[in-house]
């Protein structure tokens, strides 16, 4: 049975999806105070197209417990690291001022977490979340901890102290990986949302600062509300475009409206993962098809060939989506442009040929059989690659052409420079849509199989436990607040600290 969150009285309740004039509505049902409703999508055959491409998996929901329940191996985890912040954004719910006291965990608290998760078959992936990570001054030591304990490390967040040249080159080479809250490029946006506007000249400079560095790769982490600045699409694009070396991609994420009205007198019309969609697919002029992320579970041809298992493998449809963009050196273009067929039925064809080989394993598949799969693999590429539209022409020209590729790539030279020269692919964007969840949208058939989760102590049982990143916010501040009681540094009291100031700078707490 699915579940979701009523509307009045806060309980969880059977939930149920219906289609009404094009748009998908999750409804409530309160045995209480009645039925109650959200939008969950402005495009409801997309919603559901997601949905039939991964027809053969079940989510039978969760009882939303998640206090007391063992929820699935999770592949990313969050971290909070600090609630204090150097901007306190409105629009955030995880700061000091927001939650009420100080988070500020000693390194016993995070060594407990990485040891844990490091004897998993396939430890997860670390973000380091808050508040503002870099507010800690032993961040760099947090992160050369983690990954002691081999695991990989991301840093969110906001950039400003990246600004700092030396900053971030100290930072860079502590070995995370950056994730940048990136707004776009027009002020009003950060002057709305952010509450400071300059921080966006900031964000550009730690951003140049980054390009300095071969592994300095950033993904940005963009929020996006489809009346604000959903049509600045396309002269972001243009900036991500001129900067191809430096970014990663991009995870764009629907604006929700989880502040108060007293914080921000702000109440934007819900903008949804389809809506997000739509605005990439006409600033690239159209067939930018997105589909669902946990669609690319190949997990059989994976240990086949034995390759690193997905992050997001397994997750509902209808939570992250994701696309590409390539470039041709002047615009983004949909990779659909390079396929001779719809990006669904390449997916769809790729999951039949993963199930049909689900009884295999690398120890018991002989080389021939390998050989044949990996041959039905190829005639996929074959059947739906436009070879003659990576290269620019057609026929025995484009044959002509792919020859030289093949013999520059043999006589020693780079694939990767090879493809930049010889053909119209110059870069290469990943977009990944992010539709967090709030109270009104979470539903349990979401929750079941989700893989990011926010990784903590549970004081009371002294064990280390895991909830899925969207229904977080629902007992984080309790958690956090028992963690603060119990593992903060000396010195972090239970107290506001003081507001930003002009320059984006929080003063010493109190």
């Amino acid at each position: 049975m699915n579940l979701g969150v009523c509307h009045t009285c806060r309980g969880t309740v059977p939930a149920v999806h219906e289609e009404r004039d094009g748009k998908e509505y999750l409804i409530k049902k309160c045995p209480e105070c009645g039925d109650t409703e959200e939008l969950v999508s402005n495009d409801s055959g997309q919603y559901r197209r997601k949905k039939e491409l991964m027809s053969d998996k079940e989510y039978q929901g969760c009882e939303m417990n998640c206090l007391k329940c063992e929820h699935k191996q999770p592949n990313i985890i969050f971290i909070e690291t600090t609630n204090r912040c150097n901007m306190n954004c409105p629009i955030c719910i995880t700061n000091v001022p927001s939650m009420g006291f100080e988070f500020e965990p000693r390194m016993e608290f995070f060594e407990r977490i990485f040891e844990h998760y490091s004897r998993f078959e396939f430890p997860p992936s670390v973000q380091l979340f808050g508040g503002e990570p870099t507010m800690r001054d032993d961040v760099v030591d947090i992160i050369k901890l983690a990954r002691s304990y081999g695991l990989s490390v991301r840093l969110v967040t906001n950039g400003l102290k990246f600004a700092d040249r030396e900053y971030c080159d100290k930072m860079i080479t502590s070995g995370a990986s950056v994730l940048i809250a990136f707004d776009g490029l027009r002020r009003e946006m950060y002057a709305k949302l952010r509450g400071f506007e300059g921080s966006l000249d900031l964000k550009l400079k730690a951003l140049e600062n980054l390009s300095r560095h071969k592994r300095g790769k950033a993904v940005l982490m963009t929020v996006i509300d489809k009346n604000f600045n959903g049509e600045d699409m396309p002269q972001f694009l243009d900036y991500c475009m001129k900067n191809s070396e430096l970014l990663r991609g991009i995870f764009l994420m629907p604006l929700t409206q989880v502040w108060e009205d007293d914080v921000l007198d702000y109440r934007p019309e819900r903008t949804t993962q389809e809506d997000v969609e739509k605005i990439v697919d006409k600033a690239v002029d159209g067939k930018a098809d997105f589909v669902p992320l946990g669609s690319l579970e190949f997990s059989n041809l994976a240990r086949i060939f034995k390759v690193k298992h997905m992050p997001f493998m397994g997750v509902h449809p209808n939570c992250e989506s994701f696309t590409l963009l390539i470039s041709d050196g002047s615009k983004y273009s949909s990779l659909c442009k390079y396929l001779k067929r719809d990006l669904y039925d390449l997916v769809s064809e790729i999951r039949a040929l993963d199930k049909s080989v689900s009884g295999y394993s690398p120890r018991d598949i002989g080389f021939w059989r390998k050989t044949l799969v990996a041959l039905s693999l190829l005639g996929l590429l074959v059947k739906y690659f436009n070879f003659g539209q990576v290269v620019g022409a057609k026929g025995f020209r484009a044959f002509g052409r792919w020859m030289g590729i093949f013999a520059s790539v043999v006589s020693g030279k780079k694939l990767k420079k090879v493809i930049k020269e010889k053909t119209e692919i110059k870069s290469i964007l990943q977009i990944i849509l992010l539709p967090f969840e709030d109270d009104f949208t979470v539903e349990s058939e979401r929750l079941q199989e989700c893989a990011s989760c926010f990784a903590y102590i549970d004081v009371k049982t002294d064990t280390v436990r895991s909830i899925p990143f969207c229904i977080w916010e629902k007992y984080k501040k309790t958690i956090m607040k028992d963690i603060a009681e119990k593992y903060n540094k000396e010195g972090y009291e239970k107290g506001l600290s003081r507001k930003p100031s002009a320059k984006g700078e929080v003063s010493e707490h109190v």
